[in-house]
């Protein structure tokens, strides 16, 4: 991703000032441990206190930080018009039937469908990314030889990199007089697991982002374990989640609007980021 190579980038180039001044410290340590008398009769003078606060516009670097900020806002900005949206997702809607509900600045996702009398929805956040375990790819290790000549150690490719990473999200589904079934998700390798599954009163307590909601539903029970039902039970569930389009294909289509979703934020994340170190 281009924020993974931009933090690499960011980190190399920061290391240097900071070993810089870690010398400088270690320097004015040893001086003073070496005259600890001089050191002892020095007369410090009088400190005046002062209740004011110091007054600053900005801070000495702002200006810098702002052109950085803007430099990776034009790089962005041009990346997401040449790429455009993608086609995954108008073709993921039309095979399911699933309608997209997302917002810029929030992380939450909902996938909303209806299936004969059930409302259906599909919750998951895009901070699920960080499920990754090892999203640095194309990386070279180096170590100096005796000779004080670079020579490479190690290597990573891309391809080495896995492009699937854990997702756990809830599948709603409410239909007319009965209980609101709530099952909490997880996939993997495009297989679904079922976590919980709970019976709650009504679909707002199911689907509310609400701290009261979300310690409503985790006053109920949370059902079996799955792993100890019956195998024809658990088949009937994987095959009643399949009827509804919540199979390997969804888990597919959730990594990578994920990864297009994080993308979006980070560009904003950055706008955001600039318009308060120019305020």
């Amino acid at each position: 991703m281009n924020s993974i190579i931009r933090q690499l980038a960011s980190t190399a180039s920061r290391s240097v000032p900071r070993i810089a001044l870690s010398t400088s410290r270690c320097v004015a340590t040893g001086t003073l441990r070496a005259l600890p008398c001089l050191v002892a009769r020095i007369a410090l003078p009088a400190r005046s206190l002062s209740t004011s606060a110091p007054v600053r516009g900005n801070g000495s670097i702002d200006s810098d930080l702002s052109h950085t900020l803007q430099e990776e806002i034009e790089y962005e900005s041009k990346q997401a018009a040449e790429e455009g949206e993608p086609e995954f997702i108008q073709a993921f809607a039309e095979k399911t039937g699933f309608k997209l509900k997302t917002k810029l600045g929030e992380s939450k996702v909902a996938m909303t469908k209806q299936y004969g009398t059930e409302s259906i929805t599909v919750s998951f956040d895009v901070s699920e990314i960080l499920n990754i375990d090892d999203p640095i790819a194309d990386i070279s290790v180096y170590r100096e030889s005796e000779q004080g000549d670079a020579v490479k150690e190690a290597e990573k490719k891309s391809e080495d990199t896995p492009e699937d990473f854990p997702i756990f999200f809830t599948a709603t589904f409410a239909k007319p007089g009965a209980p609101v079934l709530y099952m909490e998700l997880e996939s993997e390798d495009g297989i679904i697991g079922v976590d919980h599954m709970r019976f709650l009163p009504n679909e707002e307590t199911a689907t509310s982002a609400l701290l009261e909601k979300d310690w409503a539903r985790k006053q109920v029970y949370c059902g079996p374990i799955f792993g100890q039902l019956s195998d024809d039970l658990k088949e009937n569930v994987d095959e009643f989640l399949a009827e509804r389009s919540i199979d390997t294909a969804l888990t597919l289509f959730m990594q990578d609007f994920i990864e297009y979703k994080e993308q979006g934020e980070y560009l904003n994340w950055l706008k955001k980021f600039k318009s308060f170190i120019d305020a």
